[in-house]
């Protein structure tokens, strides 16, 4: 009976996915460099640095711990080299997707940063937000 249960579950997947029998075979393929699961970078301490390649603009759904509601939040992603292969990083400070928003018509994917953390800052409102220096690599 398992095998017959193992037949229908593959002419259900072929029926399904026709092109099934003419995909290539995975194991000779070559993997891309660059890992998609990203990571939300949130420094811990002032004067932390990242050396990073600009990407692109997102949006993540959040919950707001404050009211329970789904809202999207705004996010800048970057490839960051990491042990001879890349990876993701994404953050969504408003301060640091502004400062990349306002740049965003001479922006090249690609584009090399240095994003320094520094710290908390007391804004006009008298609540604290993150605080940013951005600096474009010169690449050499």
């Amino acid at each position: 009976m398992n095998n017959n249960i193992e037949s229908q579950q593959a002419q259900t997947a072929v029926a399904a996915f026709p092109a099934l029998n003419s995909l290539p075979d995975l194991s000779k393929c070559e993997v891309e460099p660059i890992e998609l699961v990203g990571d939300y970078w949130s420094p811990e301490k002032e004067g932390e640095k990242k050396r990073v390649f600009f990407y692109d603009f997102s949006t993540l759904n959040v919950i707001e711990q404050a009211t329970g509601e789904e809202r999207e939040l705004p996010i800048v992603r970057f490839i960051e080299p990491a042990n001879g292969d890349y990876r993701l990083i994404l953050n969504g400070s408003a301060r640091l997707v502004g400062q990349f928003e306002q740049m965003a018509r001479t922006l090249v994917v690609g584009e090399a940063f240095e994003i320094t953390y520094l710290g908390k800052k007391k804004t006009t409102t008298g609540k604290f937000a993150d605080s940013w220096s951005v600096k474009r690599i010169i690449l050499k």
